[in-house]
């Protein structure tokens, strides 16, 4: 009877699936504890062995189109089967705002991206990266859903998309996870991807990309930036966890940056680990939206910082606002406007994009995401080379030099716009619920 026992233990251990603990975590290995510890998959549940730590609600399996949990899907699906780009109904035109970045100044640079194939293929050159793209959606994007696939996602090595359901046809998989199926919870839905993604996919892809199924990528340039030399010697070979992506200012200071999640954000395999390894104890109940802070966060717990990836100019790679906003914006005529406070970057319209940009945030364009999807991916890869143009149609929103949108002021210049000849502002940061906030009072000032 023991002997039977001890059989069946060594074989559900065998099958289990095992996630780090921080004090596990290495660069080299994704277990260091030679200690048992088993999870059962069709729950969730990693039950204590051996005095280690429980890591129930970290692991929450998927399921497949039935309901049942464990699924796993087949990531290189689109990437070996790409759908045909669909060109009927894509306006080129006009010669707008998008229009001129996207022909003036940013393209996909096909002809390195060959020669770096070509190399491999004659056995002169490293392996390409592989990447591993993954959207956060619901299950009523699927229009979205279809033009990420039909444009950039094919183009990526492993591809999925975390939806509601389940359906092998769009590449969507249903992942759960704590608490609800909302915005304000996105937190909780991409610690349950990552930890997929973890389980599943770690040890056949170098660098992982997330997010919205508002976002489009320049896959071709993004993979010759993670091969170029300057992020070879960042990572140290891949031994450095990096965590890159366009950074962005918190609460308004320089001194605390995260990687805003719009244009997406990229990890490779070290930061990886340490992110997945940091869940138990960083956040693991929080209810809230701004996952990529708290991405951020929990990593810096852990030493690493964002990798700035601007160049030398200060221009930026990982795009938080549309083309066309980025071409005409100009920070210093909109000192208070919050993107000029939360990205940092001085720089004023076309320079504020690199040529080969790396991605997009598409959230509020015209007519609508898929279609701007749609149209930017046509203008890129040459689908609208022969269509003629008029002339450049200034963009509405910035006709007259000013934007119409949502000012930002900070507390401090708020106070002194209203403070009399003889007070002064005192600024302090003040605890409000989860959040501190910049709180600035007027005192009188005695001489």
């Amino acid at each position: 009877l023991l002997s039977f026992i001890w059989l069946c233990t060594t074989i559900y251990v065998f099958n289990s699936v095992i996630l780090p603990t921080p004090s596990e975590y290495d660069s080299n290995k994704k277990i260091l504890s030679d200690e048992s510890r088993t999870q059962d998959k069709s729950s969730g549940e990693t039950t204590t062995v051996n005095n280690q730590v429980n890591l129930t609600g970290i692991y929450f399996p998927a399921l497949d189109e039935n309901g049942n949990p464990g699924y796993v899907h087949n990531a290189t699906t689109l990437h070996n089967n790409p759908p045909v780009f669909n060109t009927s109904g894509i306006q080129c035109g006009p010669n707008d705002a998008t229009m001129q970045l996207l022909t003036q100044l940013v393209y996909v640079d096909l002809a390195a991206d060959e020669r770096a194939n070509k190399l491999v293929l004659e056995g002169g050159g490293k392996p390409r990266a592989k990447i591993y793209c993954h959207i956060y959606t619901t299950q009523k994007q699927g229009p979205r859903i279809q033009s990420i696939r039909e444009t950039w996602g094919h183009r990526c090595d492993g591809f999925h998309v975390a939806s509601t359901i389940t359906d092998r046809s769009i590449d969507s998989v249903n992942i759960p996870h704590e608490g609800e199926e909302e915005y304000k919870n996105m937190w909780q839905k991409v610690r349950a991807m990552w930890v997929y993604v973890y389980v599943n996919y770690y040890d056949s892809y170098d660098w992982f990309h997330i997010g919205g199924d508002d976002m489009y990528v320049l896959v071709e340039n993004l993979r010759l930036y993670l091969e170029s030399e300057e992020i070879a010697t960042a990572s140290n070979g891949g031994e450095q966890p990096l965590l890159l992506g366009q950074i962005f200012h918190q609460n308004f200071y320089s001194s605390a940056t995260y990687v805003t999640g719009g244009g997406g954000y990229t990890l490779n395999r070290a930061a990886l680990k340490m992110l997945v390894a940091s869940f138990p104890n960083c956040a693991p109940h929080d209810v809230t939206s701004v996952e990529d802070v708290l991405v951020t966060q929990c990593l810096q717990k852990g030493g690493i910082e964002p990798y700035r990836t601007t160049d030398e100019t200060g221009a930026e790679r990982y795009n938080h606002i549309k083309p066309e906003f980025e071409f005409n914006f100009d920070p210093k005529k909109h000192p208070f406007f919050w993107y000029s406070y939360f990205s940092g970057n001085k720089n004023i319209g076309p320079e504020r994009v690199v040529k080969r940009a790396v991605s997009f945030h598409l959230k509020d364009s015209k007519p609508t995401v898929e279609n701007m999807m749609r149209r930017i991916h046509a203008i890129l890869y040459g689908h609208c080379a022969n269509v003629t143009l008029g002339p450049p149609v200034p963009t509405k929103q910035w006709s007259d030099g000013k934007f119409l949108g949502r000012y930002w002021k900070p507390p401090l210049l708020q106070c002194e716009l209203n403070a009399k000849e003889d007070e002064v502002c005192i600024c302090s940061m003040v605890k409000r619920g989860k959040k501190e906030v910049e709180v600035c009072k007027k005192q009188t000032y005695y001489k």
